[in-house]
């Protein structure tokens, strides 16, 4: 969707400006909200393409991708969000490492005085939107290896056809990083029965290590 990736170039753009003292004007980023009618659009071209005959399992995770990168990008805000409470601490705690004259020092104590605790909350709320993005970059990498693992798609696609389901009448797709594990619920409309697929441990080889993501972050993020 345009917005969503829209909202990705805005929250990055607002979040370098945010570190280094640039005010963001109002609407700059809430330019990529989304409305109702923007979601019954997409939904209904979502709806006619799984409906077309050429909808197969690649596709299927493809936009299963597609809607965990989305997700991700949520959390990314929502982290954002939550990460300006520390941000405001930890510059009090930069002037008390440099308040040297009495005067500093009364700047820093006015300064101190309505700047509020870190609370529980706040540290819930910063946990769980990282959490989240962790989760949807997980699902998001995942389904988009599957898609691309021919193994995957081709046994699915003609398990589909074996048993009369049609791959757009999936019910649920998951990925489970931690067992890496990928379930597709399928309702057959001719038996009025339900089928499923499983995949266990055929995305190995495209695991990371936590260096790998703590030197690719240094690189792209700094």
């Amino acid at each position: 969707m345009d917005q969503i990736k829209l909202s990705r170039t805005l929250v990055a753009g607002a979040s370098y400006y945010a570190g280094v003292g640039g005010i963001a004007p109002d609407g700059s980023i809430t330019q990529a909200q989304l409305t109702v009618q923007m979601a019954s659009a997409y939904n209904d071209a979502m709806q006619g393409v799984r409906e077309t005959t050429y909808y197969n399992t690649s596709i299927m995770l493809g936009d299963q991708a597609d809607l965990a990168l989305d997700n991700m990008s949520l959390a990314i805000d929502a982290l954002v969000d939550a990460t300006a409470t520390f941000a405001t601490v930890g510059a009090v705690a930069e002037m008390a490492a440099e308040a040297d004259t009495p005067q500093e020092q009364l700047d820093l104590r006015e300064v101190a005085s309505i700047t509020g605790d870190i609370t529980e909350a706040d540290v819930e709320e910063y946990n769980i939107a990282l959490s989240d993005v962790e989760v949807y970059a997980q699902e998001a990498a995942g389904f988009l290896a599957a898609s691309n693992n021919v193994e995957i798609t081709s046994a699915t696609d003609n398990w589909a056809e074996s048993n009369s389901i049609s791959i757009a009448s999936y019910s649920s797709v998951t990925y489970d990083a931690t067992t890496d594990l990928l379930l597709m619920d399928f309702y057959n409309q001719n038996t009025g029965q339900w089928g499923g697929v499983a995949f266990e441990g055929f995305m190995q080889g495209e695991y990371k290590t936590a260096e790998d993501i703590y030197n690719t972050g240094l690189a792209y993020g700094g």
